[in-house]
């Protein structure tokens, strides 16, 4: 069974409770089962899209397209569940970005990716959300939980240690982690200011900062933040945040310069979390990561593009995109897209004559300062082409 990925935002996912059927027999089940192929193997490497984007066989079936995302626990739509014949029960509520909306439980018994089997995974089951495709899985903390885990994203590969035969670097620098309901914590700073922030491979962004920490430290007066809108939809819905620059993201002895960074003003959901925010794609692609969660830590290896710049999409637009389209959700007050006449609600069907993807919505916008981007968008049913000169605005 081939199923396309999912467009993901911000999961950062926590089983609140799963009642009836689910409650002991599943927690009791789930801790058993790692398997690999053949039994004496010291690792098991796979290809992973995008570093996080692999395929895996449930119970046999397959092979299907999954994210491996750190900040999250197993989840699956409810829509892939019922293709797969698995029993789905109990009720209960999925904590996300946005809020939080009704879960239900299912078990699946094999979740087999490349040479790893880990038996007995709990699931958590939703409906998909609004835009999103009908199926879609994530997986996350039960295998980093178990296993030794490294993302490659130069090579687009992830390796599963077998624990057996693991040998942690033994002079690497390491930042500690730990877990906190199903996402890997992390020890980090903020323009000096401690921050534990959940590194979240499932999240597109650079750096979002939750509405405690931004209210605490008075972060929207300190950065003179002002681009106030749209910031990214999680489970529980829409979230809302300033868009502004931090000088320095500190991991020990690395130091990201200047990375975007969403000072959320929500009060709900992980909006209200009691942790600094989140770490997201943008900036743990700078990086080979090593996750040796079993010992609490995390090995980071700068990458080729660890000193690259965290570019701002260059039209002003914050976009939301799924299988089907590119909405904007958002336009930068005086930027190129709002002197083109671009609004929120408008459909990008074409970047220079070509439908939209990931990687081009990516590329298209983040090309040098004065390129100039031929957008085709639907307006209120009416089809027109504008014309964005790229510039730099954040």
């Amino acid at each position: 069974m081939k199923i396309p990925p999912v467009m993901w935002t911000r999961t950062l996912a926590r089983l609140l409770v799963l009642m009836g059927l689910l409650v002991a027999p599943l927690h009791v089940r789930a801790q058993k089962g790692v398997e690999f192929s053949p039994s004496d193997a010291h690792a098991v490497s796979v290809h992973a899209g995008n570093g996080i984007e692999l395929q895996a066989k449930f119970n046999g079936q397959g092979p299907i397209d999954l994210i491996f995302d750190t900040g999250s626990a197993n989840i699956m739509s409810a829509s892939l569940a019922k293709k797969l014949g698995l029993t789905v029960a109990g009720t209960g509520r999925l904590d996300g970005g946005g809020g939080s909306v009704p879960a239900k439980g299912a078990m699946v018994d094999r979740v087999q990716i490349g040479g790893v089997t880990l038996r007995h995974q709990l699931f958590i089951v939703i409906d998909a959300p609004s835009g999103q495709v009908d199926d879609f899985a994530f997986v996350g903390d039960q295998w980093l939980q178990r296993l030794p885990v490294r993302i490659d994203f130069d090579r687009q590969r992830i390796t599963f240690y077998n624990p057996r035969y693991f040998n942690p670097p033994s002079k690497d620098p390491f930042i500690p982690v730990h877990f906190e309901g199903n996402a890997v914590i992390g020890e980090a700073s903020v323009d000096g200011i401690p921050a534990l922030l959940v590194i979240d491979t499932g999240s597109i962004y650079s750096l979002f900062l939750d509405s405690p920490f931004v209210k605490e430290h008075d972060l929207v007066h300190r950065y003179s933040a002002t681009i106030q809108g749209y910031a990214g939809r999680g489970w529980g819905g829409a979230e809302s945040g300033f868009y502004t620059r931090v000088d320095a993201l500190q991991f020990s002895s690395f130091t990201v310069k200047r990375p975007v960074a969403v000072l959320l003003d929500d009060t709900q959901g992980s909006g209200a979390s009691h942790l600094a925010g989140i770490v997201g794609l943008r900036i743990l692609k700078r990086f080979t990561l090593l996750f040796d969660c079993p010992t609490g830590r995390l090995y980071m290896e700068p990458s080729a593009s660890y000193n690259k710049p965290d570019i701002f999409n260059r039209a002003g637009l914050v976009i939301d995109a799924d299988q089907e389209q590119a909405r904007i959700m958002m336009v930068i007050p005086h930027s190129p897209a709002a002197k083109a006449g671009l609004e929120t609600g408008d459909i990008i069907t074409q970047i220079d004559g070509v439908a939209p993807t990931d990687a081009s919505l990516t590329n298209a916008f983040e090309r040098p300062t004065g390129t100039r981007v031929r957008l085709t968008v639907v307006h209120s049913g009416a089809v027109r082409i504008v014309s964005c000169l790229l510039q730099d605005v954040l």
